[in-house]
């Protein structure tokens, strides 16, 4: 599944209190269409968009490995999402590094290769810190040990230019944000 949209501020949890930083992207910018979608932690691939633009003439746009939970985030009792949201940890991701911008209030591009696990009620922060840092180790390993996975780094809708090269491979714009829902095959006859 891809997923193209501006980044909100989210609550603060994922760096603040968990040590995970992550990029937030609503279900209002997808009209709803993530409702179809199964809660639950994937594992894929993610490009800031302007990083994407400032070095196109240059060099290809940085494509970082990533994981996402897709859901409530329902261990934070009675602070759960409001709607449905993708909360995506870019790993390899440090602003301030050289040529690396803050995501926030900038488009993401997301490229969901495979779901990990069901979404989690946690019994409390710690255990909710553990299954993160497992679900981050483990969608580290999927993605540069299984070939097919690590081949979809390279996919044209994380480094074709923004706009209406999107719109050619199939993303339908919604909401101010774009969207596609393919079987991966799709995906990996497009390299």
């Amino acid at each position: 599944m891809f997923l193209r949209g501006e980044v909100a501020t989210g609550f603060g949890r994922g760096s603040k209190k968990l040590g995970f930083p992550t990029a937030n992207l609503p279900s209002s910018a997808f009209a709803g269409r993530l409702a179809e979608v199964p809660t639950g932690v994937y594992s894929g691939w993610a490009v800031v968009e302007a990083e994407a633009e400032a070095a196109a003439a240059a060099k290809p746009p940085r494509v970082y490995p990533m994981v996402a939970n897709i859901g409530f985030s329902p261990t934070f009792e009675g602070e759960e999402n409001p709607e449905k949201i993708v909360e995506a940890h870019l790993m390899d991701y440090h602003p301030g590094d050289k040529d690396v911008l803050d995501f926030y209030g900038r488009p993401l591009r997301l490229l969901l290769c495979a779901r990990q696990r069901p979404e989690l009620k946690f019994a409390g922060f710690p255990e909710l810190v553990a299954g993160i840092t497992a679900d981050v180790h483990d969608a580290g390993v999927a993605l540069a040990e299984l070939p097919t996975l690590a081949a979809l780094r390279g996919h044209p809708m994380l480094t074709c230019a923004a706009g209406e090269a999107l719109a050619a491979l199939g993303a339908e714009g919604v909401n101010g944000g774009q969207w596609r829902r393919a079987p991966l095959d799709d995906y990996i006859g497009e390299l």
